[in-house]
Parts: structure tokens; C-alpha cells; sequence
């Protein structure tokens, strides 16, 4: 299974690693070696050594705080003390380090705790500058990803035009030739 990385953030991405939320739960970070390759696959890390089952729970725990404190932005609700000491208390640890190997190309080396660090300094970059206003939810039904809509008129609806969009519009498409008399 590939991973999906359409929101527009990086710590967004990292909170739909639990897709489809109030419909049919969908756990991708089920095994320690899910996370080790979503760090990778979203480029926080060249690779991860070992995760721990523990790890895995605090990932897991980091992800649901930024999707909640996401979900009130979208929403314009408080935040929850909970969840933004959790990613407060994520990035006392230092973040990945980059090491330029050449013009072109980086190398991203860390553990578990730099993962998270830098995924929690992500999301408090997110959530505590202007860019919170931009979350929005995902307007396909049962999605629940979160997106940073960043067009130009600020309308974006679907965490993706390809899976979301396609599947409304062609509902929609459905509906009006239904209803029309023949």
C-alpha cells in the first residue's frame, strides 16, 4: 500500500494516516514498519531504524492532537490545552537534521523522537500562523482528510480532484441525468 499526500502540509498528510474517520475507520499506520515508511515516503527521513510498539502509540497520539486542533481551526473552536501540550511537549526534542550532500540533494537522518519532533514543529508552524484559516475539511463524502486550500480564489472543496472531486462530480452527474424526463 501506497501512501496518499495530497493536503498541502506536511502534518496534514501525517493526521489522514487515519482515513475515514466517522465511517469505516481506516488505521495505515497499523505495524511500526507503517510509520517507518510514511516517514519515508513523505520525505521527513531517508529511513528509519526500528520503531517500537510504544513509538508507534505516541505517533499515533501526535497525529490525532494535530487532527483535532486542525478540526476546531477548520471549525473555529478553542483548542484543546491536551492536545496543543502534546505537540508543545513533541518538539522539546530536536528535529531531523538535513546534511547537504550536494546541489540537489539532502540527507535526512533521525529517529522516532526527531520524527516527531519535526512533524509536531510542522503542525505548530501550521496551526499558530495565518496559514490555520486555510484548513478546510475535505467536502467529499465520508473523506475526512484535512487540506490547506491555497488556490487563489480560496474555494477549494476536495482534499484531491483526482479521488474526492471525481467521485462527487460524477455522483452529481448521476443525479441530474436521473432527473431528467426522458
Amino acid at each position: 500500500m501506497s501512501f496518499t499526500f495530497v493536503s498541502d502540509h506536511l502534518a496534514l498528510d501525517f493526521a489522514a494516516t487515519m482515513a475515514w474517520r466517522t465511517t469505516r475507520r481506516e488505521e495505515l499506520l497499523a505495524r511500526p514498519e507503517d510509520f517507518a515508511r510514511w516517514t519515508v515516503e513523505a520525505g521527513v527521513v531517508d529511513e528509519l531504524e526500528a520503531v517500537s510498539q510504544a513509538e508507534l502509540a505516541e505517533a499515533r497520539a501526535l497525529r490525532e492532537s494535530i487532527y483535532r486542533l486542525a478540526l476546531a481551526a477548520t471549525e473555529r473552536q478553542p483548542s484543546d490545552p491536551e492536545d496543543v501540550a502534546r505537540i508543545r511537549q513533541a518538539t522539546t526534542h530536536p528535529p531531523v537534521s538535513l546534511t547537504l550532500q550536494a546541489v540537489g540533494r539532502v540527507e535526512r537522518r533521525g529517529g522516532v523522537q526527531q520524527v516527531l519532533a519535526t512533524l509536531a514543529a510542522s503542525a505548530s508552524d501550521l496551526l499558530g500562523g495565518p496559514e490555520h484559516r486555510l484548513i478546510r475539511l475535505c467536502a467529499g463524502e465520508p473523506c475526512t482528510r484535512l487540506f490547506v486550500d491555497r488556490s487563489q480564489a480560496g474555494t477549494r472543496r476536495w482534499c484531491s480532484k483526482r479521488s474526492c472531486g471525481s467521485r462527487m462530480n460524477a455522483a452529481a452527474y448521476r443525479r441530474r441525468r436521473d432527473e431528467m424526463p426522458t
